[in-house]
């Protein structure tokens, strides 16, 4: 389970430039406006931002899911994760260490 985490966590860097893309995205994209506030920024210009956050999301997507596959045939075939729970657990640990340095350097950009 050690494995899992570190792995998982050293997957999760690349993560906090995605979220970060995503959240700068979100706050001062297209969505806003439709939403009735007052600012506008045009982050639809040359490069989309589908065309810049697309590829490399579903390349990390990808990497994450593959990696995390192998480790769930591994500590199968070493008998630690026979069950339907084992493999739900593996699951929420790996989304969840994925997402911890993003989440923690996102919190603390925010709150700074």
């Amino acid at each position: 389970m050690t494995r899992l985490f570190v792995v998982n966590v050293l997957l999760g860097i690349p993560g906090i430039i995605y979220f970060w893309m995503l959240s700068l995205y979100i706050s001062q994209g297209s969505i806003l406006p439709a939403a009735g506030t007052s600012f506008a920024h045009n982050l639809e210009g040359y490069f989309s931002s589908n065309q810049v956050l697309g590829p490399p999301l579903a390349i990390g997507a990808i990497v994450w899911v593959l990696i995390n596959v192998y480790l769930v045939n591994r500590r199968k075939r070493s008998g630690a994760c026979q069950n339907a729970s084992g493999k739900t657990a593996h699951w929420l640990t790996a989304f969840g260490s994925t997402l911890l340095l993003p989440v923690l350097l996102l919190a603390t950009i925010s709150l700074g």
